[in-house]
């Protein structure tokens, strides 16, 4: 880039697009304003906020690693700032997460996930039950092994998206609840048409409104089939007693499902999450809702007591190569989606690089792999599965 920015339009409202606004306000460079009709209504609300690095390592996508390690650890930063700075709490815990697993089937597969975290250095133990009943009390007795790491940690994701927003918001950033319906090259960045056919240009615009983020006409012909959405079903039970409930996070590993168990500090308990390739299908599923809940309930006996508050469904926006989408398209458009299970994980780092590549024009060497500029067709790179 030649000249920096100075007017940003951010297109999604959701915790990455509410993340970059904060990362980019706390310079005081740039005018920026974030346009969603509705910042609330998307997966960023319902997701659980765990922050896995470890348990979320999986065969295949060891290029994404050193990323979520890195998230994972300035989330905790990224806590305290907006506790210290805003009077603002995320609910950051970091009291570590179990995976567990309940048949002999499972029981096998949880020692090869012990054996490929050994392989990837990452910080961890292999627990038995007596160990496992003192990290956990609320453990049924018939679990028997698991593996045990602090490197990961949760947030309460709902109030992480909106302390980022209101923080964003309190350092002059501006929220406008319309929707964009085109976006053309104009002289020096893009110009923006929305609902209520008015128009502003900008001299660059980021791009990270999740399964949306391609669909507006003027966008890279490239994007438009990158993306699509892997829909997941979340199940929110509450307790007015939460001393008694759990308090890891628990990933459980039962006839090959997986199934998190996210307890909060409020009494809340979140399970999920169902993961379905059917399409934008906002309907609940009596299937994957009883599924969740025994799951759980063989891993925890005692959420049976708990109320059951609300089922939500999200789309987590997923690119061919389940590798985020994150930098410049040109020197005016920058894409930051594509971030599949680890959403809020990777809020924090794409966040603060996208800023750092908005403001120096230099993709920093965190996120190059990650360029959408993979999927254009004279300028395709393939990612290595590999470190």
């Amino acid at each position: 880039m030649s000249n920096r920015p100075e007017r940003i339009a951010i297109i999604g409202g959701g915790i990455q697009g509410s993340s970059i606004a904060f990362h980019l306000c706390q310079s005081k460079k740039f005018a920026v304003t974030i346009f969603d009709p509705d910042p609330l209504s998307g997966a960023s609300q319902v997701a659980a906020g765990m922050l896995a690095p470890v348990a979320e390592a999986v065969y295949g996508e060891e290029t994404l690693l050193d990323l979520m390690l890195e998230s994972a650890s300035y989330w905790g930063e990224l806590a305290a700032q907006l506790k210290s700075d805003f009077d603002t709490e995320v609910g950051y815990r970091d009291e570590g997460s179990l995976l567990v697993g309940v048949t002999n089937n499972d029981i096998a597969e949880i020692e090869r996930t012990y054996n490929y975290y050994q392989s990837l250095q990452l910080q961890c133990e292999l627990v038995r039950p007596n160990q496992m009943r003192e990290l956990e009390p609320t453990l049924s007795p018939s679990i028997a092994l698991g593996i045990y790491t602090k490197l990961d940690t949760q947030v309460d994701n709902r109030r992480a998206h909106l302390g980022l927003m209101d923080a964003s918001l309190a350092l002059g950033a501006k929220l406008k609840h319309h929707r964009a319906i085109s976006i053309s090259k104009a002289s020096n960045g893009y110009e923006l048409e929305f609902e209520n056919s008015k128009r502003e240009s900008f001299d660059l615009v980021v791009l990270s409104a999740g399964i949306d983020s391609f669909k507006i006409p003027g966008t890279p012909k490239f994007l438009e089939n990158s993306l699509r959405p892997i829909r997941g079903q979340v199940l929110r039970l509450h307790t007015k007693e939460p001393k008694f409930g759990p308090s890891l996070v628990i990933r459980t590993l039962f006839d090959k499902r997986h199934t998190y168990i996210v307890p909060r500090d409020n009494g809340e308990v979140v399970i999920g999450a169902s993961v379905e390739e059917f399409g934008l299908d906002r309907l609940t599923r009596a299937r994957s809702t009883f599924e969740l809940l025994r799951d759980g309930l063989w891993v925890i006996p005692q959420l049976g007591e708990y109320n059951l508050s609300e089922i939500n469904v999200g789309f987590r926006p997923v690119a061919s190569d389940n590798f985020p989408l994150l930098g410049f398209i040109d020197d005016n458009l920058v894409v930051a989606t594509g971030h599949f299970r680890h959403g809020i994980l990777l809020s924090s780092t794409t966040g603060k690089y996208i800023a750092k590549l908005i403001e120096t024009g230099t993709t920093p060497t965190q996120i190059q792999k990650f360029s959408p500029l993979r999927f254009s067709g004279n300028k395709h790179t393939k990612i290595s599965a590999g470190i």
